[in-house]
Order: C-alpha cells, then sequence, then structure tokens
C-alpha cells in the first residue's frame, strides 16, 4: 500500500455540506452586538429571594445564648442516651453510604 502525502484541499461541495450539520435553518441570528439573554420576572425574583436567603442567620441565636450561658455557669447537661442514639445513627448512616467489598 502506498501512502499518498500530498494535502488536496477539500472541495466547496464537501465544505458547505459539513457546515450545516446539526443547525437548524431557522436558527435566530446573530446579533451585531453580540448575545443577549432576557429573564422572566419569575426567574429575576427567585434570584432576589436567594439572594435575600443567603443573608439570613440559620441559628437559633436565644438557644444558642441559653447554651452559652449554662456552660458558663456550669448547669449545661449532657443526655448521654441522646448523644449514643445520635452516634449509632450517624454511624448506620455512613455504614449504609460505603459501597460493599466483593
Amino acid at each position: 500500500m502506498k501512502i499518498d502525502k500530498r494535502i488536496t484541499p477539500p472541495t466547496a461541495a464537501k465544505v458547505s455540506a459539513t457546515q450545516g450539520k446539526g443547525v437548524d435553518k431557522k436558527s435566530a441570528p446573530a446579533t451585531a452586538g453580540g448575545d443577549s439573554l432576557t429573564l422572566t420576572e419569575s426567574s429575576t425574583r427567585i434570584r432576589a429571594l436567594e439572594t435575600q436567603l443567603a443573608s439570613v442567620d440559620v441559628a437559633d441565636a436565644g438557644k444558642v445564648e441559653a447554651v452559652k450561658a449554662a456552660l458558663a455557669n456550669g448547669t449545661f447537661e449532657v443526655d448521654a442516651e441522646v448523644v449514643a442514639d445520635r452516634l449509632i445513627d450517624q454511624t448506620k448512616e455512613t455504614l449504609r453510604k460505603r459501597p460493599r467489598k466483593k
């Protein structure tokens, strides 16, 4: 088998046949100033709500202060049974998510 090292440019028919693949002929023409995007009113409202929610503190300030005061006074009590139950639940969940060995 002989390898031809000459490179021939593609003909105009081949180029035009491959350029339009996957593009609908009814697609919107490009604007001279660049691309544009119009958001709907609901989309704009969602973005505003996301911004507002990002600034909201999710911690209960009253409960945090009560725990701080109880720690400072030495009156904070830990319910060992609740801690143990939650530790066991967390361990079970971690083990469920871990991939099994074959």
